[in-house]
Formats: C-alpha cells, structure tokens, sequence
C-alpha cells in the first residue's frame, strides 16, 4: 500500500490520478536505487489497481485482492527479475518462492540481498534471459484473472539479455488492452536505448534527510541523535540507512581492506601488498565490485572532508576515525586519477577481468598517486 512507502507524496498522488482519470501509461519506467522506494512506489501502486474495494487516496487493504497483494500472490501480477542459469529453466517462475519470501521482508532491498535469498555463489551473474521472454509473452496472452487489469512487474529490466530485450519491444510499444508493464530500474541509463524510449519514466528521487530521520525514531526505536546522524549518511536512501543500523560484516570488511590498501600503498610495502591482492582476486565477483564502490566512496568523501565543510561529509563513525589522518593525501592532484583507477577496475571485474591482474595494476596506480615518487 502507499502508506507503506516512504516519502514521495508527490508521485504518489500523481500515480492515484493517473488511474482516476483513466490517464494510465501502459508502460512505465520508476528509476530510481531501490534504497529511495522505486520498487516498494510500483508494488503499491499495483495494489492501488488490483484494489477492488473502497480506494482513494490509497488501497482499502481489506478486499479480496488486497490481502493476495500482501502475499504477492494475485493471478494477475506477474514477476521478471534477474536470475542465474542453473541445471533448471533460467526463468523468473523458477525462484517465485524465494521472490515472495524476500519481498514479505520489505521491498527495500538491493541485488546483494537477493543473490543470498537465492543462495548462490558471489561469482555468478545473475541476468533475465532470452528465455524469459517467451515467458512474459504466454502471460501476457491469457486473460486477466480477476482484475481488470494484468501487470507486469520487471525488476532491473537492464538486466535483461538484449536478445529477450529485443522480442518485448513490440508488446511494449502496443500491448495487449488493459495490459501494464512496471519496470523498476536503478540503473536505467544501461536500458537498451528502444525499450527506454517505449517508457514513461517516473524519477524517484533521494529521501529527505528529515523523513528518514523519523522513521528510525519510530520504525526502530533509535535516540533521535543517532537517527540524525544515521540519516545524513544514508543521503536519501532508506536500505543504506538499514544497513548503517545493522553494520554488516561486508561493510566492516570493505573499510579494513580500504585502510589497509591505502596504508600499505603508501609504505610501498610490496609483499603485504601481494597478499592483499590475493586475498581479494579470491573474493567472488559481487563482493570485489562491494569493495570498490565502498573505496569510490571513501576518495570522495576524503576529498571533500579537506573543505571542513560537515554536512557535505557521508562516513560513519568507523570511517571519519580513519579519515582524521588520512584525508590530506586525497587532493586535488591525485583525486581525478584515483577515481579513474577505481573506476576503471570496477568495469574491468564487471566484464570478469582476472581478478590478480586488475588488482595488482590498481595497487600499482595507487602507489603512484597516492605517494608520487
């Protein structure tokens, strides 16, 4: 329901009129990390349309297809997301189950999450395959079951194998009547540039600071103080805030390895180098993509904390500590060409680069910017 999304009145109220007014795109685009509430904004408007009860301003909650929405079990809302090509058919319908399950815990998640409620291996590439489009076509032929409506509901649609790609554009651009496509992307500038151009998009932008803050203080129980704190990190994003909360041990990990590349870096201490690269190339492909965001983040925020300008800096508790001392060697002469180094090796371990390689050339780059000789 819409009261269970976070924020963005706006886009809500724009959504309820759409259906209103009879003034519905039939395809959609919500862009937007799933942290901000793109996913938990087409889940509730879903609702909104299968409702069949007394609905204004928000689904009743109470009717026959409202209580098969809370168990995202209505026959006529169907599911695409990534998945993993294993031994069975690589289609959504395989892992529905574990789909349900993760979405029961809150629609506040990101890939990390439903690559563990799928339980596989770091390494593997989870993608929506040409085989799911003849999968989405049969649905989308039937009748609707109850509503007047069907939808489809397309998790990081970029994702999606050009090839599957490529077979929807035709039931995008003329769908069948009464036939919705929602497609919850966080990065929709990898879109296939024919499926974006087919979509009107709904930009879900950043949380306000304030609106987080609150609902720490009342969904979790935290002082006031701390939510404010944990709030201007998170930077509009409610599952980064969650995550804060809860510090994982991927987070603490990934700030142990940053500290410690940059310190050893600097010493140009190469055998303790060599075993930091060896301890990462063995990471799985999504936690070495983890650790380089984390230390992306870390050169901007160090940057940034030279301006001794607080409410621009994003770090915890753990990370400002190291940053004290740390944050004059990040300046204006070496923040460009770290950045790009960073970059650089996230898209080589994307496109499954070897990981000794792309790690042992970065601790090289950084040595050299980090302490030019």
């Amino acid at each position: 329901m819409f009261q269970d999304v976070i924020g963005h009145e706006a886009i809500k109220q724009r959504l309820i009129r759409s259906l209103q007014t009879g003034r519905i795109s039939h395809a959609q685009l919500f862009a937007g990390p799933t942290g901000y509430g793109s996913l938990a904004l087409a889940l509730a408007f879903a609702q909104y349309v299968f409702c069949t009860g007394d609905k204004h301003d928000d689904a009743c909650g109470e009717c026959p297809s409202c209580r098969k929405m809370k168990k995202f079990i209505h026959p006529d809302l169907h599911f695409v997301f990534p998945v993993v090509r294993k031994a069975k058919s690589p289609v959504s319908d395989e892992y529905l189950n574990e789909w349900r399950r993760l979405l029961t815990q809150g629609a506040y998640f990101g890939l990390e999450e439903w690559y563990a409620e799928m339980g596989i291996d770091d390494n593997a590439q989870a993608s929506i395959y040409a085989e799911e489009s003849g999968n989405i076509l049969r649905k989308l032929n039937l009748k609707a079951f109850e509503s007047d409506y069907k939808i489809m509901l397309v998790w990081l649609p970029e994702k999606m194998n050009p090839e599957c790609a490529n077979k929807l554009l035709k039931i995008i651009e003329e769908p069948y009547e009464k036939t919705l496509f929602l497609m919850v992307s966080e990065q929709p500038e990898q879109l296939l540039a024919t499926i974006r151009s087919r979509l009107q998009r709904v930009h879900v932008p950043p949380l306000p600071q304030e609106e987080i803050r609150s609902q720490l203080v009342r969904q979790k129980g935290i002082t006031d103080e701390k939510a404010a704190a944990y709030a201007h990190v998170a930077a509009g994003n409610w599952h980064r805030a969650l995550q804060l909360l809860e510090e994982s041990e991927e987070q603490v990990y990934n700030q142990e390895k940053f500290m410690s590349l940059m310190r050893l870096c600097w010493e140009r201490k190469m055998l303790p180098v060599n075993e930091w690269v060896n301890e990462v190339s063995g990471l799985g492909r999504e936690r070495q993509k983890s650790l380089l965001l984390h230390a992306l983040r870390m050169i901007r925020e160090n940057f940034v904390r030279n301006f001794h300008i607080e409410r621009l800096n994003y770090m915890t508790e753990r990370e400002e500590n190291f940053s004290l001392r740390f944050s004059p060697y990040v300046h204006e002469g070496n923040v460009l060409p770290l950045t790009e180094e960073f970059e650089r090796a996230y898209q080589d371990v994307t496109r499954n680069g070897n990981g000794k390689i792309i790690f042992t050339d970065l601790c090289i780059k950084v040595m050299q910017n980090i302490r030019p000789t």
